[in-house]
């Protein structure tokens, strides 16, 4: 390998260039090691290693903060070049590219920026010069997929969704709104899968950028997508670990596949799923029994600090739920009907037995005496002193 060209090639284009003989030693081709993608990264170098090794061309792969990587194989190793930036990386973007990698710093060079010909010419320049020999333009396109005109656009005919072009930090394009998506939440938790499905699709042309690499962003939609309405497929009253087991088998879907539609499709499967689950569940003849069996437990625990998560954990549902079926089968929240019970027994002990007030107040449940005061005239229209003296009965106080 001629290998004053290739220190001669990276002077030239400021692009790193690293070679890995065939027994696994590097040789950088540059000074500051340590910020070098293709030196601190195994995992990097073998994604080029195993592409360029399906091919004869140049492999030129592309990450997902658009950095560019090649790898050219030459007769005793691989001759590995980058990052090459098609657009201007800095701030935190900088910073995300080089994390990514596994590089840590306080300050990070940064990157060089090239039109997309000429990373293909570079390519194709080094390859020469190593293998006295290069690959067609058209070959190295195709083969590695890179997109040799700025001007064309990824089309995705089977996915109903418009990607909008906007610079990083523009914030003028249109995204949907906080009430079209508390719309979806809505439907979710009420059961009506269709419109769910309908109403994310609406979304889908209306999505900020959830990244530059265009199935990256389908792909963060989508989980996105799948992981929001599961928490509210939970508030509908979808067991946690039903809906923890439905995003998560989708989101593994759309991770795996690499195929635009699907990922789509998979997000709109688990939101008929979820949905559904609600809408069967309210549907369901026991649905109207989770109020009765909340009024047991509390009847039976009611002496106790009872938490609505508590109740909820018993019959398997999420608490925000189960507030909602009972405020809506008996027309007041699960703290009233708690307090109401509370009240009862403590009515009781006021007139039978020769507890004080303070006494009875811990009995039944209430932290102290002066917030069982309050709470006993909210249901009685009177203190407990009052309602003892008026109803108590005098053969009750002469027994004592």
């Amino acid at each position: 390998m001629k290998k004053n060209r290739i220190q001669l090639i990276c002077r030239i284009l400021k692009t790193d260039i690293v070679y890995e003989s065939s027994d696994g030693m590097l040789t950088a081709f540059f000074d500051i090691l340590s910020q070098s993608p293709l030196i601190q990264s195994d995992s990097l170098r073998r994604i080029l290693r195993e592409g360029c090794e399906m091919q004869e061309a140049p492999f030129v792969h592309l990450d997902e903060h658009n950095c560019y990587f090649a790898a050219i194989k030459t007769s005793e190793g691989f001759l590995y070049m980058g990052p090459m930036c098609h657009q201007e990386l800095k701030g935190r973007a900088l910073s995300l590219m080089y994390n990514s990698y596994g590089i840590k710093e306080n300050r990070y060079n940064p990157l060089p920026v090239f039109t997309l010909p000429q990373i293909r010419d570079m390519v194709n320049l080094t390859g020469l010069t190593v293998n006295e020999g290069s690959a067609e333009d058209e070959e190295l396109i195709q083969i590695s997929h890179i997109i040799a005109d700025d001007d064309t656009r990824i089309k995705q005919e089977q996915v109903n969704f418009i990607l909008h072009e906007e610079e990083e930090n523009d914030y003028s394009a249109y995204r949907h709104s906080f009430r079209e998506e508390q719309m979806l939440m809505q439907a979710i938790r009420e059961g009506r899968p269709e419109d769910a499905v309908r109403l994310a699709e609406n979304m889908d042309h209306d999505s900020g950028r959830l990244s530059k690499n265009y199935m990256r962003h389908l792909k963060n939609l989508a989980i996105i997508g799948i992981a929001l309405c599961s928490r509210a497929a939970i508030d509908g009253g979808l067991p946690p670990e039903s809906a923890y087991q439905i995003s998560g088998y989708y989101i593994e879907k759309c991770d795996a596949t690499e195929n635009a539609a699907n990922m789509l499709l998979y997000r709109n499967k688990a939101i008929m799923e979820l949905a559904g689950y609600i809408r069967n569940q309210h549907e369901s003849p026991s649905a109207s029994n989770y109020s009765e069996r909340c009024k047991d437990y509390i009847r039976k625990h009611y002496r106790e600090k009872i938490y609505l998560q508590d109740i909820a954990d018993s019959l398997g549902l999420s608490p925000t739920y189960l507030s909602r079926r009972f405020s809506k089968d008996t027309g007041e929240c699960v703290q009233d009907y708690i307090n109401r019970i509370r009240v009862y027994h403590a009515s009781n002990l006021l007139l039978y037995s020769d507890r004080s007030l303070s006494e009875i107040a811990f009995y039944v449940g209430f932290p102290n005496q002066s917030y069982f005061g309050k709470i006993f005239k909210k249901f009685k229209n009177m203190s407990p002193k009052a309602y003892q003296d008026r109803y108590r009965s005098s053969e009750y106080i002469a027994k004592e």
